[in-house]
């Protein structure tokens, strides 16, 4: 019987497996569509590459990952832009929301702002790539 892994014992494993992170000091090239190349690096190893909740690390954990080519259709046909730029981010956690389960990007976005020396610009940094992730997100929806 293969044993489930807690998320919180997950999180360095979805980095090591779910793709190379990448640091904007590095002379990796940016991709065309910064959203799709954040999702491929930081939510395909749960969610899939297809964002069908089916990724490489999916397996492994106690909660299943969401099917994210559904969420305008299960929100009667409207893509919730703010509940997932609220669930992307995660550091301004609603207790009523229940527990969180994934990762607080908002915070990882952060820590690579702060690195990258984005000082003052450091929340804008965070709002696009978030603002990004949401629109990617929403390009692949499944009506």
């Amino acid at each position: 019987m293969m044993r489930k892994l807690s998320l919180a014992g997950s999180v360095g494993l979805l980095i090591l497996v779910g793709g190379t992170v990448v640091q904007a000091n590095s002379q990796t090239p940016i991709p065309a569509d910064p959203g799709r190349g954040d999702f491929m690096n930081y939510c395909a190893a749960c969610h899939g590459v297809g964002g069908k909740g089916d990724g490489t690390v999916a397996e492994f954990l106690t909660i299943s990952a969401a099917d994210l080519t559904q969420m305008a259709l299960r929100n009667g046909g409207i893509f919730p832009r703010q509940r997932a730029i609220e669930v992307i981010d995660g550091r301004a956690q609603v207790s009523v929301h229940g527990e969180r389960d994934m990762p607080v990007w908002g915070d990882w976005f952060k820590f690579e702002a702060d690195s990258d020396g984005a000082g003052t610009k450091t929340e804008k940094v965070v709002r696009e790539r978030i603002t990004a992730l949401v629109d990617y997100l929403e390009s692949i929806q499944q009506h």
